[in-house]
């Protein structure tokens, strides 16, 4: 064993360690930038990836604790999001009686789901819960962690935690907790990344895991869980997959646990991080003719250039998107970008998602301005 070989803490195989896509810096996934080098393992049995050092609960307490604002930084893709998460769940699940959603960011997703479930009763508990954000007579909001769940507010038949089980330092003890809330015959919802291709989750810092279908089903039979399915996430989701538990109370059938070539996976895994590594001299490349530089979009992706592609980000004037109010707080003027097509010939770095890259290209395009896109270093 190799000083970059590790134990998997899911499965005990041997994880080899992933390149820096920056040697001093990375990003949390509400967009802050930290002075820590993002260093992942790729487990070599399960496909699993994980950091390369334990990160301690208080240290990730106190992430969600100080400043975490990603549930309101965008209302309406926050209700966008919230809408396509409920449609899912609901075509696999008849109404409960009760609903628990841990890491219940804005409560969106529960108001939306009690909306078509009238008889159900919910409660949802997030430590970075919005000082907006009110209990009404159906729904109970909390502030805090799962340990922060009322006394007598369960059990409930659906236990939800969407984009939370990533985020945690031991995925089976999280499980674990969430089956103490369970009823009987009831179901565990985890939504999570799919974790059987690289893309933009894996460069989050806050990201612990990003869990393959068998790293998954790992952590629910440590919980003494069954896994009743496995459903990849539909186009309006995005790259996403949702696991759903039971309590265990046989030996019933357990999928076989080889479901992707971990070997592959590492090695995709290598090659898209070495590519965000050369992202900034891409760009700079890309757009050294030009003067000064806007952008197209200021969310997610945004924040993501801002991290891993500083010295392009130093060159940023002014964040141009259709609707300004849905920026995020990256640093720089907003603007409307109706504004921005009154300068033609301007240069202007694209960052939305890499898929939707060329599309946009050609809408500015045809409105005069000179796109730069990077989608051909990272299609994903």
């Amino acid at each position: 064993m190799t000083s970059s070989t590790i134990p998997c803490p899911l499965c005990a195989g041997s994880a080899v360690a992933l390149t820096l896509p920056h040697p001093s810096r990375s990003m949390l996934s509400d967009g802050r930038v930290i002075p820590r080098a993002l260093a992942k393992m790729s487990c070599l049995t399960c496909g699993s990836a994980f950091h390369a050092s334990s990160t301690a609960d208080d240290d990730i307490r106190a992430i969600y604790e100080d400043g975490y604002e990603l549930a309101t930084t965008a209302p309406k893709s926050d209700a966008a999001r919230a809408r396509a998460y409920g449609d899912w769940i609901r075509t696999e699940f008849n109404p409960p009686n009760a609903v628990l959603e841990i890491g219940c960011g804005s409560g969106a997703l529960l108001s939306e789901l009690l909306r078509t479930w009238p008889d159900a009763r919910a409660c949802g508990v997030d430590p970075a819960l919005p000082a907006t954000a009110q209990s009404q007579q159906r729904l109970k909001l909390v502030r805090g962690f799962i340990d922060d769940v009322p006394a007598g507010a369960g059990p409930f038949d659906l236990i939800v935690a969407v984009n939370v089980i990533e985020h945690t330092t031991n995925p089976s003890n999280f499980l674990r907790s969430l089956r103490d809330h369970l009823a009987p015959n009831g179901y565990i919802v985890i939504v999570c990344p799919d974790g059987h291709s690289p893309n933009v989750e894996l460069m989050f810092f806050d990201h612990l895991y990003s869990l393959t279908r068998g790293g998954l089903r790992i952590c629910g039979r440590g919980a003494a869980l069954a896994t009743e399915k496995q459903l990849p996430a539909p186009s309006t989701v995005g790259d996403f997959l949702m696991s759903v538990f039971a309590a265990q109370i046989d030996d019933r059938y357990t999928p076989a646990l080889r479901d992707t070539d971990p070997a592959r996976l590492h090695s995709e895994r290598q090659s898209y991080l070495e590519r965000w590594r050369t992202l900034d001299q891409f760009l700079l490349d890309q757009s050294r003719s030009a003067a000064g530089l806007l952008t197209f979009g200021a969310g997610q992706t945004a924040a993501l250039l801002r991290a891993y592609a500083p010295k392009t980000w130093t060159r940023i004037d002014s964040l141009v998107l259709d609707d300004p109010p849905e920026a995020w707080d990256l640093g720089r003027s907003v603007a409307s970008y109706r504004d921005a097509v009154q300068n033609p010939g301007q240069a202007i770095l694209i960052a939305t998602a890499p898929p939707a890259q060329q599309a946009v290209a050609r809408r500015l395009e045809r409105d005069g301005l000179q796109p730069i896109t990077w989608n051909e270093l990272i299609p994903r």
